[in-house]
């Protein structure tokens, strides 16, 4: 399953773990997500279309919370390092090892499903951890 839950007295499961996912899964269901047509619901049709032959269900909705915590995270300032300026435009990037932290970061679940999260500091410590050094020697 993509998540770890209990049932609740009405029998339905709630939420309490989200798996983390390959990195490479990650990026590839990002990719065509963004290479898509715009909306929430068009990324995931995009998503399910290039992965659902590999991927599994569970994989899919793990992929899915994953993104919208990544999404929820850059949306604000409580990032920096993600935005810059192109023609005058202010664009969000999000570079390799912050999908690959996305990929393995345990998710804060103590809200609604819109409000899905990453705990900041471990997240960055993640994406440090992925992070290659640049240099040229």
């Amino acid at each position: 399953m993509a998540h770890n839950g209990t049932s609740d007295p009405d029998g339905l499961d709630t939420l309490t773990e989200v798996k983390a996912v390959s990195p490479d899964l990650l990026i590839r269901a990002n990719l065509a997500a963004a290479n898509g047509p715009r909306g929430y619901e068009n990324a995931m049709i995009s998503i399910i279309k290039a992965l659902s032959e590999e991927a599994s269900t569970d994989d899919l909705l793990a992929i899915s919370y994953r993104l919208q915590a990544l999404a929820h995270l850059t949306r604000g300032a409580d990032v920096a390092g993600f935005t810059m300026k192109l023609h005058g435009r202010k664009y969000k990037l999000v570079n390799e090892a912050a999908l690959k932290a996305a990929a393995a970061c345990p998710l804060d679940l103590s809200g609604t499903m819109a409000e899905l999260k990453f705990d900041r500091e471990e997240f960055l410590r993640l994406a440090l951890s992925f992070a290659e050094p640049e240099g040229n020697g």
